[in-house]
């Protein structure tokens, strides 16, 4: 008898497909989406004259030589933050990754000190947790009550946000060293601090740098727009000529904030260029000698060290904009002072949060009672019992009763950056998927290599152009931050979640085709030549596509988790959802509420990496 080996076909990307149908479903059942802009014709007439005033104001920018030198300040205004509140972070997450990450922090520990340290691992985990789910927005409003206005609150709320960022990923740079690699610097004795500075810290070093330069690209991008909550800059300037509705103005600031968000993106492509080393990759770069590396090394520190010296004087007393030589350091000094105590008072009522508990019958009498005098508690079951789960109007009934409870409507709230983030992260990803082939380098100038044709003039002028468009098609989508899109989409669509959506998925697409055709051209060159069949983009689907998902998967989901804070971000700005009620809350006084708001904040981000540390969809490695 002859025995059939069946293989069984794999389930695994069946769910993945299943899950993202749902979860796209539910972001378009659970909250409310408004297309009105385009399918009722008055409104689809107006939007697209607001859109018109956007175009004329873009081809006619205020170029007057007062307002050129005031944007160029600006400009500058918003570097120094941005390369303050890099410096700030790097330092800040060096050692609070030391704490969180277990090989550094809990490694070699015995005894009563093994509890110890794993209880310290353990609360730097959780103060990175906190400091990365609070988005750099939310970290302004709070700070503007502390120290006002001005690029100085920008560089420390891009700090704090950026301080849990780094801290996180090199914490998990850290834990990925094999422990083989440094075998040898345990066997000599050395402690924890010699094993991390000898051993740890020198072989994660590339990813360390690689991960530190991303991040710096943001906060230049989020240095250029956190002036709309009160973080200076050209954000600051932006926010107020969009309310005054001057568009020439506005146009002029969004050109000086492409400039330095695209020279930004270049310098670094520059940098990561040069770390590229691997001498059995085409695109490497040939060994040097010990003396030039060396060169080249403390070369690169001298300039970093020269500007962050830089950003401090100008931050302090370089500024030349229009609001006067002010000293924005003077900000930290008065916070020493008494008066500046007094404004720290909220923080009090922040640690209050309110959760409504009366309402669902905890608590004191005499609350609970006021609360049923005024019809304001939770029956859940008055009118329907558990078992007609399967009745709609019960569910109508039950959220009716639930909404009465001030922490449902929180958890509600957070529907909202939550189905942007879907969304806005799956078109991202479509987008990225449908530029990746002619962003590719290895595809479109390099694919002699593995099909062993020569192509003429022509075709690699062709192949020069797709990737030209393709580059500089990514490089505009992630280089105009989500906020200023987001302004661009409200003026078309008006305030809401589409207008938030839509920027989401623009700026993640120019996000993740970079990543993606990078995993693309770091493939071996072999592999396309083992199964190459004359042509390239069936090459590209069958092949480079396979190999290259995982990443592209690991990539994907960690632009959702970073969405789902932009999210709240844009609820700020006019989206709505968790950020605006958070922002309404605190600048209204009402600090319990806003406190009970900034929880969820939190609550939603540290649930979505134990979701993805539970798929195992680390960041590196």
């Amino acid at each position: 008898m002859t025995y059939i080996n069946e293989q069984k076909r794999p389930w695994g990307h069946w769910a993945g497909i299943f899950t993202i149908i749902v979860l796209l479903i539910a972001s378009f059942v659970a909250v409310e989406w408004d297309f009105h802009s385009l399918s009722d014709a008055n409104q689809r007439a107006m939007a697209f004259d607001r859109m018109l005033s956007w175009l004329y104001a873009f081809s006619n920018p205020d170029l007057s030589k007062e307002f050129l030198q005031h944007s160029f300040a600006l400009t500058l205004q918003t570097l120094s933050a941005a390369v303050l509140a890099t410096f700030l972070s790097i330092i800040a997450a060096f050692f609070l990754a030391m704490g969180s990450a277990k090989s550094v922090c809990v490694a070699q520990s015995k005894g009563v000190f093994y509890y110890f340290w794993s209880f310290v691992c353990s609360f730097c985990r959780i103060v990175q947790d906190i400091l990365r789910a609070v988005p750099d927005f939310v970290w302004a409003v709070i700070l503007v009550a502390v120290i006002g206005l001005g690029p100085l609150t920008g560089a420390l709320a891009l700090a704090l946000s950026m301080t849990g960022i780094l801290a996180k990923v090199y914490s998990e740079l850290y834990d990925s060293v094999d422990k083989k690699k440094y075998e040898q610097v345990n066997s000599l004795g050395a402690g924890k601090l010699g094993v991390f500075f000898y051993a740890i810290a020198p072989l994660s070093s590339r990813g360390v740098l690689s991960f530190t330069l991303m991040r710096a690209e943001c906060a230049i991008r989020n240095a250029a727009v956190i002036g709309a909550v009160g973080g200076g800059g050209l954000g600051s300037d932006i926010w107020y000529n969009i309310q005054f509705g001057d568009w020439a103005k506005v146009a002029t600031l969004i050109l000086f904030t492409l400039a330095l968000t695209l020279s930004a993106d270049l310098v670094s492509n520059f940098i990561r260029k040069q770390l590229r080393n691997d001498p059995n990759h085409p695109k490497s770069n040939k060994q040097k000698s010990l003396f030039k590396e060396l060169s080249r090394s403390y070369i690169a520190l001298a300039t970093a060290g020269i500007i962050v010296i830089w950003s401090v004087w100008f931050m302090g007393w370089g500024n030349n904009t229009p609001q006067g030589n002010k000293n924005h350091l003077q900000s930290v000094v008065e916070l020493f002072t008494q008066d500046s105590w007094k404004n720290l008072s909220f923080f009090e009522r922040l640690l209050k949060p309110d959760f409504d508990l009366a309402a669902i019958g905890i608590g004191d009498e005499e609350s609970i009672l006021k609360k049923e005098a005024n019809n304001q508690t939770v029956k859940l079951f008055s009118q329907y019992s558990v078992f007609d789960l399967w009745q709609i109007n019960a569910w109508k009934s039950w959220d009716e009763e639930l909404n009465k409870w001030f922490v449902y409507r929180v958890i509600k709230s957070a529907g909202v950056p939550l189905a942007m983030a879907i969304v806005g992260t799956l078109l991202g990803v479509l987008m990225a998927i449908a530029i990746s082939y002619p962003h590719s380098y290895g595809f479109m100038c390099e694919s002699s290599q593995f099909t062993g044709e020569k192509p003429s003039l022509i075709k690699k002028t062709i192949g020069n152009i797709k990737l030209y468009l393709a580059k500089l098609t990514g490089l505009i989508s992630r280089g105009v931050p989500e906020v200023m899109w987001a302004f661009l989409f409200i003026s078309f669509f008006g305030p809401g979640i589409l207008a938030g959506t839509l920027a989401i998925a623009i700026h993640s697409a120019g996000v993740l085709v970079r990543v993606f055709s990078e995993s693309i051209d770091n493939i071996p060159y072999r592999k396309f030549e083992q199964s190459f069949s004359g042509s390239k983009i069936t090459c590209f689907g069958l092949v480079a596509i396979p190999v290259a998902w995982k990443e592209w998967l690991t990539y994907s989901f960690f632009q959702f988790e970073s969405n789902v804070r932009m999210a709240v971000v844009l609820g700020i700005v006019g989206a709505g959802g968790l950020g605006f009620m958070f922002s309404f809350n605190f600048e209204w006084f009402m600090f319990e509420q806003a406190s009970t708001y900034l929880l969820m904040i939190i609550a939603l981000t540290i649930i979505i990496d134990r979701i993805s540390r539970r798929l195992n969809l680390s960041r590196v490695g």
